[in-house]
């Protein structure tokens, strides 16, 4: 098993790429200095322009080019978001060139602008995206329709829930209740099957609180219905699906206190299977060597393994036991695409992509 490099590419501009994406396997999308988007095919070598994120029409600047910005694609869609700022756009083509996003300022500069994109059962593309720190939204693409305009910001069985704690607490000053969803959205991804969607997201405390949440429920029904995988301490942990119904979290006892935890403890991958209501923790296996702070992690399901990358370790895959079976710690890459099983990594003015092979086969 090797990474071959199969593009390296550098662009003749007086720009710099801000952020870029592989949107399949000949073709990128590239977010530029000057607030440009472009779509450059690879093979052809040519690039499209698509629109610009500058824009004086807002009162705070608007889309902040200098900051942390993340692309995000289905198909021919592509939508680019300030990470940790309010301001975002979709293109899509022929519908439209720039639909605008935004979302309120409360803690935005540490909760990670909630974006994902699915098709449903019969393939129209959807986006979720947050409105604010507790909201997130799901929008039909094709007609622009916001499916839950008139969802209520309260959980389900609020009520019950509040007269049951109380009946142990009384509180003289308590607010009105039910109170609204409290809860730091973050950021989304959807399951393989398109039907739950995950929320890396946090709790005050400040603790991680990754949620799950039943899309078909979210849409129609009125109240939030949440199903609360963990929350441990606030250090933006890895996580992927693995299927449908099977989450997998980076985990380090020693930052957890765990008992008889030391700084040697190995870090763990947690898997938990969503069973209704409910987060199960099925198995807890041991990556031995392996430091997995501030890495993320993607499942291949071809090879079955998880793909795990970061500053510190390069490129490690692992299988589901633990057995890390490839690592290259001098491979430093900005990210891993689950649907066209690339990297990508990116200077200034030249990106590379870089894929997995399992042959001998050189470049």
């Amino acid at each position: 098993m090797k990474i071959n490099k199969v593009h390296e590419i550098t662009f003749d501009t007086n720009e710099t790429i801000i952020s870029a994406t592989v949107s399949n396997r000949e073709e990128l999308i590239l977010l530029m200095s000057s607030g440009g988007v472009i779509r450059y095919k690879i093979n052809e070598k040519n690039g499209q322009y698509l629109f610009s994120v500058k824009s004086d029409l807002y009162s705070d600047g608007g889309f902040d080019i200098t900051a942390q910005s993340t692309i995000y694609t289905l198909g021919t869609i592509v939508v680019v978001v300030n990470d940790y700022k309010r301001h975002g756009y979709i293109h899509y083509p022929e519908k439209y060139r720039a639909l605008h996003l935004w979302r309120k300022d409360y803690h935005a500069d540490i909760s990670c602008y909630p974006i994902a994109l699915f098709k449903n059962e019969i393939g129209v593309p959807h986006i979720i995206y947050g409105a604010a720190w507790n909201h997130v939204q799901i929008m039909n693409l094709d007609t622009r329709q916001i499916l839950t305009a008139a969802k209520s910001l309260i959980e389900e069985n609020a009520e019950e829930k509040h007269i049951e704690f109380y009946k142990a607490f009384s509180v003289d000053d308590e607010e009105p209740w039910p109170r609204p969803y409290d809860y730091f959205f973050g950021k989304l991804l959807v399951s393989p099957d398109n039907k739950r969607f995950l929320s890396a997201g946090w709790v005050w405390g400040s603790s991680d609180a990754y949620n799950v949440y039943d899309i078909e429920h979210f849409i129609r029904s009125n109240r939030i219905a949440d199903v609360k995988i963990d929350a441990w301490e606030h250090e933006n942990r890895a996580v992927c699906w693995i299927d449908g119904e099977t989450v997998a979290i980076a985990y380090n006892p020693f930052t957890e206190e765990d008992e008889n935890s030391t700084a040697d403890s190995p870090c763990q991958i947690h898997f938990y299977k969503i069973d209704g209501e409910n987060a199960v923790l099925e198995k807890q296996i041991p990556i031995i060597g392996l430091d997995i702070s501030d890495l993320k992690i993607y499942y291949n399901k071809n090879l079955n393994s998880i793909i795990a990358h970061s500053g510190k370790i390069g490129i490690a895959i692992i299988e589901l036991d633990g057995q890390i079976i490839f690592q290259d710690t001098n491979l430093k890459v900005d990210e891993y695409f689950i649907e066209t099983s690339l990297f990508i990594q990116k200077s200034d003015k030249t990106i590379s992509v870089y894929e997995i092979t399992t042959t001998s086969t050189t470049q």
